[in-house]
């Protein structure tokens, strides 16, 4: 059985993606527990929701996690406390180049595989009036970075992307898909 350890709409969508069946469990890893400052942040995010989950769990049980952060000058702009936050965010990012790294983890069969992927993205360069635009059509509280890439809103804040679409998303769909096919999951 494949469990997503998340109950991110967005991750649960491209899973569907991929047409596995999946079932999906909440992890009950309290994020605020670790530190912002450690290296290596989103994995030891992931690893901590696959543990919040994996007691109940079979031992053919094919466990996916990730956590997402934006990193702009080795600051890690996570999800924002408010619309306050999330201009700081946005208005520090404008026009400027920033890492998405998102940690995944796997569980299965008694092991850990552990990876990092990262994307470069590029912002255009944004007005106080455009972020405001933005913030009010886009919720941004549950985002990483305080902005979601899939969002089809009236401004368009991304220039370029280098890298994968999906990690950006917050679920590298290719390495996940890599992973389930050389464990005969897909």
């Amino acid at each position: 059985m494949i469990i997503l350890a998340s109950s991110s709409p967005r991750r649960i969508e491209l899973l569907k993606s991929l047409n596995v069946d999946f079932q999906i469990v909440k992890p009950t890893f309290n994020e605020s527990l670790i530190s912002k400052n450690k290296k290596h942040y989103a994995l030891l995010e992931a690893k901590n929701k696959i543990f919040s989950i994996k007691n109940p769990a079979n031992l053919k049980d094919f466990i996916i996690s990730s956590d997402t952060i934006v990193v702009y000058k080795n600051k890690i702009y996570g999800k924002p406390k408010d619309l306050n936050e999330a201009f700081s965010y946005l208005k520090t990012l404008t026009g400027r180049t920033h890492k998405v790294i998102t940690g995944v983890v796997i569980y299965y069969k008694n092991k850990l595989y552990l990876k990092e992927i990262k994307s470069k993205v590029k912002f255009n360069k944004l007005s106080d009036n455009e972020i405001n635009t933005y913030l009010k059509e886009v919720n941004v509280l549950d985002k990483a970075g305080a902005y979601a890439v899939q969002n089809k809103s009236s401004i368009s804040l991304i220039k370029k992307i280098k890298g994968s679409y999906t990690n950006v998303m917050g679920f590298p769909l290719e390495y996940i898909k890599e992973m389930l096919k050389e464990f005969n999951f897909l």
